[in-house]
């Protein structure tokens, strides 16, 4: 089990903690097929075969063996047709047949102000509005008036990529990326902001969206380091060389359990234990 931090159990249930979710969180939803949302890599493994050019499909299929993933995309939306491709990225990210899981049901119950997701589906958003009796907004890197939101009372679902209510507007590739930067640097001044005065959890996500890791690298180097923000992980997935990279460049404290995904929702539920306890024990000032 997870050794939670009681100055995190303390952050979290005082909401100045931001939770960041990714595909992982996702993939713990099910249909009533028992269906789950596809990872990253079978996902790419779908589309590469949008690319009729047995030549360019071997390469794109390297590249995702590789785990270029931004790179193979990029190839994949090059080469594939239009239609076709916005039709799989539709049947994918917006299915409406996922059920939020036991998860998702925690993640709304640790009662986060601002919860961020690289998630283009819509499944925790859904559960939020549909269950909860607090009002839940959601907006994308591209609103406006986002900064305005983050220093108001409301509770914010902030989708870092876009939504796959609007496809075109989807941070996907390698060319969508520093398209995004350069479009709205103001996003990226704010989400670093964050991440210099909040604690962040990273949930169900791999610590290598190039984005998130040059500002947290640029948070290190201003900050003291006391306060480290939280990666959770399946501890058959990283090891100690990793695990020391992200605390001396990104002041990453890895928090791992096992030996299985199970795993993840008894120890989310002893973290929600603690919080629950701390917040009827204490004022929250």
């Amino acid at each position: 089990m997870i050794n939670w931090p009681k100055s995190l159990v303390r952050e979290i249930a005082r909401r100045r903690v931001v939770l960041f979710l990714g595909a992982g969180v996702s993939a713990t939803s099910t249909d009533s097929f028992g269906n789950r949302p596809k990872t990253w890599k079978n996902f790419l493994i779908e589309v590469c075969s949008l690319v009729h050019d047995t030549t360019d499909q071997s390469t794109i299929k390297k590249l995702i063996e590789d785990n270029q993933f931004l790179l193979a995309l990029q190839a994949i939306s090059e080469e594939a047709n239009t239609a076709d491709y916005r039709d799989i990225l539709n049947s994918n990210f917006n299915n409406p047949n996922f059920e939020p899981s036991d998860i998702h049901e925690i993640i709304l119950a640790l009662d986060a102000s601002i919860v961020i997701t690289t998630n283009f589906d819509k499944i925790y958003e859904r559960y939020c509005e549909s269950t909860s009796t607090d009002g839940y907004k959601v907006v994308s890197y591209n609103d406006r008036d986002l900064g305005d939101l983050v220093r108001s009372d409301d509770r914010l679902i902030v989708k870092a990529h876009g939504s796959i209510n609007n496809i075109g507007n989807m941070i996907f590739t390698k060319s969508q990326y520093h398209e995004a930067k350069k479009n709205y640097p103001q996003f990226y001044e704010l989400l670093k902001a964050i991440f210099l005065t909040h604690t962040c959890v990273f949930i169900g996500c791999g610590l290598d969206d190039p984005d998130v890791l040059l500002m947290l690298e640029d948070v290190k180097i201003t900050s003291s380091g006391d306060l480290p923000h939280y990666a959770v992980f399946l501890e058959s997935e990283v090891n100690k060389f990793a695990t020391r990279d992200w605390k001396k460049a990104y002041n990453i404290d890895a928090l791992t359990y096992g030996p299985s995904y199970d795993g993840l929702k008894p120890n989310l539920e002893q973290l929600l234990e603690k919080v629950e306890e701390f917040r009827s024990t204490k004022p929250l000032s």
